[in-house]
């Protein structure tokens, strides 16, 4: 893996963020895992800009394969129930879809249930795991983002490379954008006993309203049409050719395509 560095820095919530970068790892979320059962402290993430074993978009690489953008996986050791921890996958979308458009001048949507679009491109998404204790609460619950960065989508701005070149970390784009992310994230995480407001604003940057979609039935893949988010329990309501109307609750259940 290299020699890994460690910063630390207190973000937008007030709190302190341990950040642990490496030039190139496999998976944030493996290493971060593997910390968390060894007992590393809340708010402790690792980072990388090249991963070889996952895509940005949550696909096995294989033989030589690896990406380049934004990887990230941050321990929590929240005090949640099951229940109330639910929404961090629909929130961590919201973050990281807030946090790119800080770095992009092109339209950011969110898919489902947290894949990030660009332009109409998947180019990333959030996923969350978690570990429960004996009893019943969480040992740890991690929160992972990906992002493939390209120069089209996201050309450094005129800032970010001022900022570049006149922090005193010399920090890269990619390390800048993972700061904003976290920033974005904690905040909207201060709220997650409360996350209504944040759970609408993922309504309304769902970019996935009428689109085509295949879905799968009887071990069938079908056509249907997607006719709109349910806010209630972010579920997804699709229309089939014979006018049936379904509510999907499973992501392995529908195959969204990757341009829309």
């Amino acid at each position: 893996m290299g020699e890994a560095k460690t910063l630390t820095f207190r973000a937008a919530d007030g709190n302190t963020v341990k950040l642990e970068y490496h030039e190139s790892l496999p998976s944030t979320a493996g290493l971060a895992r593997e910390y968390a059962k060894a007992g590393y402290p809340d708010r402790y993430a690792v980072f990388t800009e090249k991963q070889t074993a996952v895509s940005a978009s949550g696909e096995i690489l294989s033989g030589n394969d690896s990406e380049n953008g934004l990887f990230l996986s941050c321990i929590l050791r929240p005090s949640l129930f099951c229940s109330q921890a639910g929404c961090l996958g629909p929130l961590s979308a919201v973050a990281l879809a807030a946090a790119l458009e800080e770095h992009t001048m092109r339209d950011v949507g969110i898919g489902w249930i947290s894949d990030i679009y660009c332009d109409g491109v998947r180019v990333g998404c959030t996923s969350v795991e978690s570990k429960l204790d004996s009893f019943s609460s969480f040992e740890y619950i991690i929160v992972s983002f990906s992002v493939k960065i390209d120069t089209k989508r996201f050309t450094p701005r005129l800032t970010d490379m001022v900022r570049r070149v006149f922090e005193e970390e010399n920090q890269s784009i990619a390390m800048i954008m993972a700061k904003t992310v976290l920033n974005r994230f904690f905040v909207i995480y201060r709220d997650v006993k409360a996350p209504e407001k944040h759970l609408s604003n993922y309504a309304f940057r769902f970019v996935l309203k009428d689109k085509k979609i295949k879905f799968i039935e009887d071990g069938k893949k079908k056509s249907a049409r997607i006719i709109e988010l349910n806010k209630d329990n972010i579920s997804l309501v699709i229309e089939t050719k014979d006018g049936r109307r379904i509510n999907v609750t499973s992501r392995s259940s529908v195959i969204i395509p990757n341009k829309i």
